[in-house]
């Protein structure tokens, strides 16, 4: 797993404009949430590029990604961005290694 800290606006604009050359993934994450930590220790086990966002410190980044992907705040959360759309998202025990394999494989 390649873990990169979503940290600026700049960051999310990388993020919809590589997407359009492949799917990118965003997982947020708080860090006083117990499920979070749990769904964090599965997630880091995968081959997954993930670009990181810490909520409690990043909260109006993870705002901007409700607004510009249209998909309600939830924590621990992933997001599939391709061509600058959400194309999938799940959220706390739905969150799976495996689902968002399959998700990214319909994008090969």
């Amino acid at each position: 797993m390649k873990k990169i800290n979503i940290t600026t606006l700049d960051h999310l604009d990388q993020i919809d404009q590589a997407s359009f050359n492949q799917p990118k993934i965003i997982y947020k994450h708080s860090t006083t949430c117990g499920l979070c930590d749990i769904i964090w220790d599965i997630v880091k086990e995968s081959d997954f590029e993930l670009n990181y966002l810490d909520l409690l410190t990043y909260r109006p980044l993870s705002n901007e990604i409700e607004r510009r992907y249209n998909v309600q705040h939830e924590s621990p959360q992933i997001l599939i961005i391709k061509d600058g759309k959400c194309v999938y998202n799940a959220s706390h025990r739905k969150i799976k290694n495996e689902e968002i394999q399959k998700q990214l494989d319909l994008f090969d």
